[in-house]
């Protein structure tokens, strides 16, 4: 049995609209060092959670040979439906990793509708 320390973050990840996910829809959210810029993060830990319901609670773990002084860390997640992504994050979440247990973190996802950010609907207004 190895004696590295695990330490574990747990929160829920929320949306604001007012819908209940299919049963086919599934979480997933990542750790991932987010120290170099313009460079997708390096992952250091997803959890899948299938035929996910709305109010989504999670637990991440990461090890003290994860973790490296001076780098940035932050938790993304998504959700899909079938293969089609219907929300993400659209905010930085960023955690500090200092080798104790991170609780009640809230992680908001987005609607995602295809569109890179920033673009507007050509149908409104």
């Amino acid at each position: 049995m190895s004696s590295e320390s695990v330490w574990t973050i747990s929160g829920e990840v929320h949306y604001l609209e007012e819908i209940e996910l299919a049963p086919n829809a599934t979480l997933y959210i990542s750790l991932q060092d987010v120290s170099v810029p313009d460079v997708p993060g390096k992952l250091l830990f997803q959890h899948v959670i299938r035929d996910a319901e709305k109010g989504l609670s999670f637990t991440l773990a990461y090890r003290a040979a994860d973790v490296t002084f001076g780098h940035r860390y932050a938790i993304s997640a998504h959700i899909t439906q079938g293969d089609k992504l219907i929300f993400k994050t659209t905010q930085h979440h960023s955690v500090i990793l200092d080798g104790t247990n991170l609780a009640n973190q809230k992680v908001l996802v987005s609607a995602y509708d295809g569109r890179p950010r920033g673009t507007r609907n050509p149908d409104r207004p």
